[in-house]
């Protein structure tokens, strides 16, 4: 599917869950988050990806623990664009190595 076919897709798919949600009041209707995560080979790659998406939305972007992040509410639906960088995900994959290593007891039935 080509990119513009896949966001008209998106787009026509997020008006259908509005007028869900419109038509139906009984629905519940948590917080909502749309992300898009920018895959790039190296961090200034992504990290302009993620300048770019501010700059199109008039916002800053922020960079936290390792995340260039771009945020942008509408009512209550947040949109956010962001990359994690190298080091992140070298941090995170040492971190889970240990995965499975360490198994807690077994936590006993509510009475």
């Amino acid at each position: 599917m080509s990119a513009p076919d896949r966001r008209a897709e998106v787009i026509a798919g997020l008006r259908e869950l509005a007028n869900a949600l419109e038509a139906n009041p009984e629905l519940p209707l948590p917080g909502y988050r749309v992300q898009h995560c920018v895959l790039a080979a190296d961090d200034a790659t992504g990290q302009a990806e993620v300048a770019r998406a501010a700059e199109l939305l008039g916002i800053e972007m922020t960079t936290v623990g390792g995340s260039t992040i771009a945020e942008q509410q509408f009512g209550g639906v947040t949109y956010e664009v962001f990359y994690v960088s190298r080091q992140r995900i070298a941090d995170h994959d040492a971190l889970m190595s240990y995965r499975g290593t360490v198994v807690p007891d077994a936590v006993p039935a509510e009475a």
